[in-house]
């Protein structure tokens, strides 16, 4: 029988597996490095399961993906650098998981499912030693397992991805302010010596 016959499996007139919905079905163990072969896929729900490790590097191929829901597992480690390359990802949730580490990911549009767009474990109290930080993530869950919405800082208004780089541009800023300065009393000082200097040449006549 054809996979796309499962529970859970949606597949294209192609049978191309596009989408895979196995939440709250029971699943433990590794999650298989062959996701990455699923290439078609839009949507990856694996959420409510006891899935554990880190989450295979592989499943960055699934560039289609626009839903991607692994929350309320054991995931650990560092999340995929493919995630941040996901252009068309409108939905993704990895709370209540243990993941120490994020790449850099934009904010995703929230014009589909608003505050439950980008839903991580940086709530506080947090789980981990150092509180995660998820600057465009728009809901942030804490140790209490409490979800809160994360609103857009002033930084992010401004047109920042966020405070990494705000410090950037303002310690960028202030290297320029200290040279202008410099330049500006070096200058004065020029100025003056040369004041001074005329000033002896005439006494001196």
């Amino acid at each position: 029988a054809s996979c796309c016959d499962w529970k859970g499996v949606t597949c294209d007139d192609m049978n191309h597996v596009v989408k895979l919905n196995l939440t709250n079905n029971g699943l433990s163990g590794r999650l298989s490095e062959s996701i990455g072969n699923l290439t078609f896929m839009t949507e990856l729900d694996l959420s409510d399961n006891a899935i554990k490790a880190s989450i295979p590097t592989e499943l960055g191929k699934l560039s289609n993906l626009i839903y991607l829901r692994l929350s309320y597992n054991a995931f650990t480690g560092t999340a995929p650098e493919g995630l941040s390359e996901m252009k068309g990802l409108q939905l993704l949730q990895l709370q209540s998981n243990r993941i120490t580490k994020m790449p850099t990911i934009p904010r995703l549009n929230d014009n589909i499912y608003g505050q439950s767009t980008f839903v991580t474990d940086c709530g506080v109290p947090s789980n981990f030693d150092k509180a995660f930080e998820c600057d465009n993530c728009t809901m942030c869950c804490n140790a209490d397992d409490d979800c809160y919405p994360q609103e857009e800082t002033q930084v992010q208004k401004l047109g920042m991805k966020g405070y990494k780089e705000f410090g950037v541009i303002l310690f960028a800023c202030f290297i320029a302010l200290c040279c202008m300065t410099a330049f500006l009393l070096y200058i004065t000082a020029r100025r003056k010596d040369i004041g001074n200097f005329l000033t002896s040449e005439m006494e001196t006549r």
